[in-house]
């Protein structure tokens, strides 16, 4: 990731272990309930117990590259499509990610992509 990348989402000020681990847990959930898979049927097809599913999915895990691609093929996308924010601000996004953006409201008026950096 060169800098120009990594400062458009303000990964050079903030941690960006953190960072991801909400952007991809925020894209968890955001994708199996679009699904409309219980998280105790998806833990199951991600080969994950259900706590371990809640860990992610509220950014508190840090998975590794095996249960990213676990939960990618249990999503059915690509495994870069869940560390890509997802218009975090915006209409459809996740509050959760507001943090990281430095923001006090997570509501965002434009929509769009993310307002961070």
């Amino acid at each position: 990731m060169d800098t120009r990348s990594a400062d458009r989402y303000g990964l050079l000020e903030r941690d960006c272990s953190s960072f991801l681990s909400a952007v991809f847990g925020a894209n968890v959930r955001r994708l199996r309930k679009i699904s409309k898979v219980s998280k105790v049927e998806f833990a199951r097809r991600c080969g994950v117990g259900r706590p371990y599913l809640d860990k992610v999915e509220h950014g508190k895990a840090n998975p590794t590259l095996e249960y990213l691609g676990r939960f990618a093929a249990a999503l059915d996308v690509d495994p870069l499509y869940l560390l890509t924010p997802q218009s975090p601000l915006g209409s459809g996004g996740d509050a959760s990610l507001a943090p990281f953006c430095g923001v006090a409201n997570p509501v965002s008026s434009r929509g769009g992509d993310t307002d961070c950096g």
